[in-house]
């Protein structure tokens, strides 16, 4: 097993927190949903990470690319879904049937719902661009409002 460490790093739309450990992120936590001090802070291996999300939230394209993502502990449907779900472009959605498809389960839709619930990095793997095949939003795993307030940060038709 590895430690993990935090950092807050302060936005427009509130405190992010990073829990992370040298093999990559393991989780970003919305504001308001961080455990207090349960994690020793630290520094980010990754300058860039806290710039990015900054200008993210400020409605600017922004490549996760770069970062390392810890994707252990997740079942394999869950990693190959959300493997898809980081392929959706800025600006752009999938449908639950869709991204289901996209991870080798097409009739796994509702479970594909199910799995994205346990993203633990939500923005770095882009889940509030999966909606329901109606165009509505769905579900969503981030505080009330986030799902759509980042839909329309990334499309403002939306």
């Amino acid at each position: 097993m590895f430690a993990l460490s935090s950092a807050k790093i302060e936005t427009c739309r509130g405190i992010l927190t990073v829990l992370f450990h040298d093999g990559g992120i393991y989780a970003l936590l919305f504001p308001g949903s961080a455990p207090p001090s349960l994690y020793p802070r630290q520094p980010l291996p990754w300058p860039g990470l806290a710039p990015d999300l900054q200008r993210y939230l400020q409605g600017e394209c922004c490549s996760w690319a770069p970062y390392p993502l810890d994707m252990s502990g997740y079942p394999s449907f869950t990693r190959r879904l959300l493997a898809a779900v980081r392929q959706i472009p800025y600006g752009r959605t999938c449908s639950y049937r869709e991204i289901a498809a996209a991870a080798g389960s097409p009739r796994s839709w509702r479970a594909a719902g199910q799995a994205l619930k346990a993203n633990r990095h939500p923005l770095l793997i882009p889940c509030h661009r999966v909606i329901r095949s109606d165009g509505r939003p769905g579900g969503f795993s981030g505080p009330p409002g986030w799902k759509e307030m980042l839909l329309k940060l990334e499309s403002p038709t939306w």
